[in-house]
């Protein structure tokens, strides 16, 4: 997975109990230990630099890679539930 990448040796330190849960998804998973540790380090990662479609709105020049609609479903994934519980209007009384 790793043959040309030039790694490096660190040493971290963690609670037991993580590093066990490490060294069991590292097993059912049939790979060493670092090999795990570096999969969920990468995920995390990933999700960290990910981009939403709000944070493309705002990003400054470049053309928009991105569509009305995918913003919609941003916002309602990430923040409808809250304008509704803050506003105090229910579903059936925003809709209605």
């Amino acid at each position: 997975m790793w043959e040309n990448v030039r790694m490096r040796r660190v040493t971290i330190t963690m609670p037991e109990d993580t590093c066990r849960a490490i060294q069991l998804v590292a097993q059912r998973c049939g790979q060493s230990f670092s090999a795990t540790v570096v999969e969920m380090i990468e995920r995390q990662l990933a999700r960290e630099t990910a981009v939403s479609p709000f944070e493309a709105l705002i990003a400054v020049g470049g053309e928009l890679s991105f569509s009305a609609s995918a913003i919609d479903e941003e916002l309602a994934r990430t923040y409808a539930a809250d304008i509704r519980r803050d506003s105090g209007l229910s579903r059936e009384e925003h809709n209605g």
